[in-house]
């Protein structure tokens, strides 16, 4: 484990080559898109640096984030679907894994999910797990009320089984072993950014929860929202950087950073 203690926004002061941002916990607050972040998230697209949203949720947010906010890419599901922009308006969808596994994966995953559904009860699938093109996720903090122990016995679970799970604010995703956030994000910076997949000193991650350890170890440069001291002592790897403010406040005090950056 990663035991550094984070240091203050103020030490980072510079303007990276493309910003990379969690979605819930990150840019929400309270679990909405408050005006004030959108409008960050906007302050930075229009100084020209590129933006990818690396998040948890379903494809189909992704789609519609990819058309509709002014970002680069949007990594869905963490890491199995990938959205890139292509002249305007022309959207590429990657995949973490051969479209032709995804079917008996599937099958595999709901047998995992109705055994989980006996051991624990209120444990089942997210509401947003319709949406969903490859991973699934078990709610546990979003419309469902567990607790963080009940939360690991499902992530334990799930590994034993051959999946890679993790435990984000909201849910315990869980999908194809070896897919994850890191993995789609330097597939990002090759295919949308131009950039070299292990060169990532130029590039910012910003996050709040336990999936996003894998961006915390892999970008040298990581920031925390405030609110990532709820999980510090459960993290394996730990952002460089943390905010003084949380969730989306603490999105915009990095933007307001970058853009005093240049």
């Amino acid at each position: 484990m990663s035991e550094h203690l984070a240091l203050p926004l103020s030490d980072y002061g510079r303007r990276p080559a493309a910003l990379f941002t969690d979605v819930d916990g990150t840019m929400t607050t309270d679990g909405r898109l408050h005006a004030s972040t959108y409008a960050a998230l906007w302050a930075l697209a229009d100084s020209g640096l590129p933006l990818v949203i690396v998040t948890g949720r379903p494809a189909a947010w992704g789609d519609a984030m990819i058309r509709t906010w002014p970002v680069d890419a949007v990594v869905t599901e963490n890491g199995a679907v990938s959205f890139i922009r292509r002249d305007g308006d022309r959207v590429e969808r990657l995949y973490g894994l051969p479209e032709a596994d995804i079917p008996p994966l599937r099958e595999r995953m709901l047998d995992a999910v109705r055994e989980i559904g006996e051991r624990i009860n209120g444990a089942g699938l997210s509401a947003d797990s319709r949406y969903r093109e490859v991973d699934l996720a078990i709610d546990w903090n979003e419309d469902v009320r567990l607790d963080r122990e009940q939360a690991e016995v499902i992530v334990s679970r799930l590994r034993e089984l051959g999946f890679a799970a993790t435990r984000s604010s909201v849910h315990v995703n869980f999908g194809p072993a070896g897919v994850d956030k890191l993995t789609a994000c330097r597939q990002v910076i090759v295919a949308a950014l131009g950039g070299a997949p292990d060169q990532l000193d130029d590039y910012l991650y910003i996050g709040d929860a336990l999936n996003d350890a894998p961006l915390f170890r892999g970008f040298p440069h990581s920031v925390g929202v405030a609110n990532i001291r709820d999980v510090w002592s459960e993290l394996p790897d730990r952002p460089r950087y943390v905010t003084t403010t949380a969730e989306g406040r603490g999105f915009e005090e990095l933007a307001r950073a970058i853009l005093a950056a240049g």
